[in-house]
């Protein structure tokens, strides 16, 4: 019986209507409670009694691999980011990493629109104020005619161009595989710091990487215009939220609206909560039945994969 590690929410709270098919592939799927995900420390401790893993965003560092060598063959990722996973040690210690590219594009550009929604229009702030008993009548700005630009052109950033197009914005995008790209009808491909300049909302749905770690930070925020906005779809340390704090503290950008942070959950007393121009998420805008229900069947089927089995109808 192979011993698989179960740590992401989403498929621990789900487990037990994928017991019967794993129990039949000869597969005993281990729940490990989690808040958010895992840490280094923590992984270290208990990955080598394991021959597979399904992950949430636990910290698969060169270390712990090394750990879990040679008895982990594959870690089936549910969801679609792999920057908690160090791919390159995976690779050269021969342990298969999977995860559902684009499986949640429909779900994220759902909120990313409506995050730009609600700070072109005030409507977080008009629900708080009519709630404590008051009237207000707050000008605010429609989405047609803006121009939106969209950082990171794969699944999540062409499904947000898609929508946002419906809503009568221009479309600015820049991609690290944008030379490739030319050419899209309806978009306008740029380098950032031009995509920074010109764009009303700026939209970030691009991977972590060492590379674009922090790329909002005060050098890019001083090319945005003081009438635009911020929406980060991505992951937390693309943004110095210090750089943030200190842009929106100064009038330096209208607003921002973030799903993720630089530590989650966001820190009690951060400067964010005492924003009002901020719409603050809590890393959940992939959270739709539809999303879910696929992700779980993929990364199942993800995991017998890497066993060499047949995951047949999941």
């Amino acid at each position: 019986m192979k011993r698989v590690l179960v740590t992401n929410l989403m498929m621990l709270r789900d487990l037990d209507q994928y017991r019967p098919a794993l129990a039949k592939a000869g597969i005993e799927p281990v729940p490990h409670p989690v808040k958010q995900f895992l840490t280094e420390a923590e992984m270290l401790e208990i990955i080598p009694a394991f021959d597979g893993a399904i992950a949430g965003d636990d910290e698969y560092t060169a270390r712990v691999l090394e750990a879990a060598v040679p008895r982990l063959k594959v870690i089936s990722k549910w969801g679609t980011g792999l920057d908690s996973i160090d791919l390159e040690a995976a690779k050269w210690l021969g342990i298969q990493v999977f995860s559902s590219p684009g499986a949640f594009a429909d779900a994220v550009e759902d909120v990313a629109l409506g995050y730009m929604l609600m700070l072109a229009r005030g409507l977080h702030l008009t629900d708080r104020a009519v709630r404590e008993g008051h009237w207000p009548k707050p000008e605010g700005k429609t989405l047609r005619g803006q121009a939106l630009g969209v950082v990171g052109f794969g699944a999540i950033g062409r499904a947000v161009a898609a929508r946002a197009r419906a809503f009568g914005m221009e479309i600015l995008a820049h991609d690290v595989r944008m030379d490739e790209m030319e050419g899209e009808a309806g978009v306008t491909f740029l380098e950032l710091p031009a995509l920074l300049e010109q764009a009303d909302v700026v939209c970030l749905c691009c991977n972590l990487t060492p590379e674009n770690r922090g790329m909002v930070n005060s050098a890019s925020l001083a090319k945005m215009r003081p009438d635009a906005l911020l929406v980060n779809m991505a992951r937390g340390p693309l943004v110095d939220e210090a750089a943030l704090v200190a842009a929106l503290e100064r009038g330096q950008l209208a607003g921002a609206a973030l799903d993720v942070f630089e530590t989650e959950p966001l820190p009690a007393g951060h400067p964010f909560a005492g924003m009002e121009q901020v719409v603050l998420g809590s890393h959940n805008a992939n959270n739709a039945s539809s999303a879910n229900d696929y992700v779980n069947r993929n990364t199942v089927a993800n995991l017998l994969k890497g066993f060499g089995m047949d995951a047949g109808e999941i």
